[in-house]
């Protein structure tokens, strides 16, 4: 929309000297008008305020090919600027979809109505014939050029909401981690490059300890507290080519591509400590939080699932051996 207000303003600026040269001072005198309304609609969108700068924008172009096809005539093309106020109306979101096709409908009757009476016509104020020639054709270019603009720009916001939503599928809301839908479908990749050949790559499963407790005695906002800060501290703890993720409840999933299982140990404990130092809950030093890690490695001709188990059979272990601990995955 500044690139539209921006080119739509420089435009009528070369109209006002166009019209200055071919004589006719209404129509430049309304586009020194056009020329303020569009700074004024560039200084709305800055403001991020675009219902009104698009209201004014359509509300301008319509006036504006209405009069200008009267007063020079409806050979110069002017009226092909009214069909940019169909996408201009359909971009807004002042009005509703039934609100908006009715106006669309009436944009169109406006424009077939204007054909009628203005086509053939003999126009108020008489330009050159070659600078009518001119107009069309300029006219004609612009409205095809800003139509493009506008599917590209178009195309632009459905591929960023399709982001977007991508987004969300797999991010966990209260973490801002990967969910376990993500990182199931990370480590598959990863299991598919290591039977390839290619890198290992290890897996920690983490549990915080005595999170019930925490929910139980201090309530939920500070568990949902204690799990940011965790989250926060995990990511922060690993490389950019790792993966964290929320693998559910108080469960996160660490994907380490690339890693053996002494270095992935090192990894985990570094976590751990980092957790364990971690200030968490309503107010700063309230709680105490640690976590117990299981470590396995992915092994030749084994499935991610079956890694995740021996995690979790480790993970399993530290627990029953007084949590706050790493546990290696057994080989067997």
């Amino acid at each position: 929309m500044l690139a539209i207000a921006a080119i739509a303003g420089l435009a009528h600026l070369v109209f006002i000297g166009l019209m200055l040269w071919a004589g006719v001072t209404l129509l430049a005198w309304v586009n020194v008008g056009s020329v303020a309304l569009y700074a004024w609609t560039f200084w709305l969108v800055k403001r991020h305020r675009p219902d009104p700068a698009l209201f004014f924008m359509g509300v301008e172009i319509l006036g504006h090919a209405l009069l200008a096809a009267f007063v020079i005539g409806w050979d110069t093309g002017f009226h092909y600027y009214m069909v940019l106020t169909i996408p201009v109306l359909m971009l807004s979101t002042m009005w509703t979809l039934r609100v908006k096709t009715l106006l669309a409908v009436m944009i169109g009757a406006l424009l077939i109505a204007a054909d009628v009476y203005l086509r053939g016509r003999a126009p108020v104020v008489a330009v050159p014939q070659a600078l009518e020639a001119f107009l069309y054709y300029f006219n004609l270019v612009a409205t095809l050029a800003i139509l493009g603009f506008l599917a590209f720009f178009y195309q632009r916001l459905v591929l960023m909401a399709e982001h977007q939503l991508r987004l969300q599928a797999c991010t966990d809301p209260l973490t801002q981690l990967r969910n376990r839908r993500f990182a199931m479908e990370v480590a598959q990749h990863e299991a598919a490059v290591f039977e390839r050949g290619g890198r290992p790559l290890a897996l920690l499963l983490c549990d915080i300890d005595h999170f019930k407790r925490i929910n139980d005695q201090h309530g939920h906002d500070a568990g949902d507290a204690v799990l940011r800060a965790v989250a926060q501290a995990l990511r922060e703890g690993v490389r950019e080519i790792d993966h964290v993720a929320r693998w559910g409840g108080e469960e996160f999933l660490v994907l380490l591509p690339g890693t053996e299982v002494a270095e992935a140990e090192q990894v985990a404990d570094r976590l751990r400590e980092a957790v364990q130092r971690l200030e968490a809950g309503p107010r700063a030093g309230a709680l105490a939080v640690t976590m117990t890690f299981g470590v396995s490695v992915l092994r030749p001709g084994e499935g991610v699932e079956q890694a995740l188990a021996r995690a979790d059979q480790a993970l399993y272990r530290g627990k029953e051996a007084g949590r706050n601990r790493v546990i290696l995955a057994s080989a067997a």
